[in-house]
């Protein structure tokens, strides 16, 4: 049993996002049961519903701490001299989805055993779960906060069993998403800690209460105690309560007119200035997670095909950031497959001869400006990778050594950021020839 536990807690913990999300569809897809363990509150029931809405499949959860069993398992009656058990109108009866059972382990054994049942053998007695229907189970972790009902070694085996935890650059960029309060997204956005003693489902509480209030009632600092003590710890109230964006408004920025002409709009950069020289970082920093918003998405395609994005604005306000959430805006550009259009890479020429081509000079220039154009060759790469997976004769493209050569002085170039590149030349057997010094 120690040996099981401690192979238990050295499980890799797959933060609540888009890669949870993609482990997940390819269950969904083998039809195979899914056991998330994680603390409360961490949006294990979210994700699922979320992933359902964009596969354009249905969702059904199921709390089993308030049924009983024959809501699972169906009433039973005599039919023709033997027992029979009536079908629970609350489970899947055709059509596609995902079936969620939340607190499994927190459910009595009479209500878990049937529970289980449904979830690995795909039935209960007459029910059998529609064959377009997989099933997924959240339960918290065995420790001492948390009242369980243990779970069986054998039992957690028959499930893709996933330790799952809260990330905070995840859950920050849907909190802006979903326009949670600007200072619960500032408090968010400086403290990395945020989740240690909070949940992120009460940050959205708090974010509820805190759109309630008017502006005399947050300056009312006795009744912010009383209503946020609530749902906070002291410490997290003091911090809360010392954000700037608690008594301000939100910016009225407009930000597809800032990624368009922010260069040359003077009054919009002796705004950024003074917010800058004030040390106002808080109010920068929403703005930039909104514009985050915008170009890791589509709405950076359209925006380019308008004709309305300026890479002179985009980098007018990276001189505003601080330098790790610079870093984050320019990954989120250069690793969005829409930023290629803006540039129009020419690899045709760059694999004739690369060191004469106009990529190669450019390239080099990126490269000495470092941080300043990460974006750039980030995109770049991003482009690149594209390029190579979409050659209709690979086999003769991956022999020619000015390919190979091409591709060795770009991963000297990019170094430890080149791991994409990486991985595709390794999955289609491309070797680079590393320059000579």
């Amino acid at each position: 049993m120690s040996s099981t536990m401690e192979q238990q807690s050295k499980r890799t913990e797959i933060p609540v996002g888009p890669r949870l999300q993609s482990v997940l569809e390819i269950a969904y897809r083998a039809r195979r049961p899914v056991l998330l363990e994680g603390v409360t509150g961490i949006g294990k029931s979210e994700i699922i519903a979320d992933l359902a809405q964009r596969m354009g499949i249905g969702f059904t959860v199921l709390d089993l701490s308030l049924l009983e069993p024959p809501d699972l398992v169906g009433l039973p009656y005599i039919e023709g001299g033997r027992t029979t058990y009536a079908r629970p109108s609350i489970l899947p009866q055709d059509g596609e989805g995902i079936l969620m059972l939340e607190e499994l382990n927190r459910a009595e054994r009479y209500i878990q055993q049937p529970a289980l049942q449904l979830l690995t053998a795909r039935r209960l007695h007459e029910y059998v779960l529609p064959e377009g229907w997989s099933t997924c189970a959240a339960i918290n972790p065995q420790r001492g906060e948390y009242q369980v009902t243990p779970m069986d070694p054998a039992m957690r085996a028959r499930f893709l069993f996933l330790t799952v935890r809260a990330d905070r650059g995840t859950w920050l960029r849907w909190a802006h998403e979903q326009h949670l309060h600007s200072a619960v997204l500032q408090l968010a956005s400086s403290h990395e800690r945020l989740f240690e003693q909070v949940s992120p489902r009460t940050w959205k509480y708090v974010s509820d209460i805190l759109y309630t209030l008017s502006p005399e009632e947050c300056h009312n600092i006795t009744l912010m105690w009383d209503l946020l003590s609530g749902y906070l710890p002291p410490l997290w109230i003091e911090i809360l309560l010392s954000q700037s964006a608690l008594l301000a408004p939100d910016d009225d920025v407009d930000v597809s007119l800032l990624l368009h002409s922010l260069h040359q709009d003077k009054e919009m950069e002796s705004v950024l200035h003074s917010w800058r020289d004030e040390g106002q970082t808080d109010r920068l920093q929403q703005v930039g997670l909104r514009v985050l918003s915008v170009i890791e998405g589509p709405e950076l395609g359209a925006l380019l095909g308008q004709g309305r994005f300026s890479l002179q604005a985009f980098e007018t306000l990276l001189s505003f950031l601080q330098g790790d959430f610079r870093e984050t805006l320019q990954d989120a550009f250069g690793s969005n497959p829409l930023s290629v259009l803006y540039f129009h890479f020419d690899f045709d020429d760059f694999f004739r001869n690369y060191k004469n081509s106009a990529l190669y000079k450019q390239n080099r220039q990126w490269r000495k400006q470092a941080g300043l154009s990460r974006h750039c060759w980030l995109a770049c790469q991003t482009a690149l990778c594209s390029y190579v997976e979409q050659q209709a004769n690979l086999g003769q493209f991956r022999r020619k050594n000015p390919v190979k050569r091409a591709m060795g002085w770009l991963l000297a170039q990019w170094s430890e950021d080149a791991m994409p590149l990486v991985r595709v030349l390794q999955k289609h057997g491309i070797e680079p020839i590393a320059p000579r010094s």
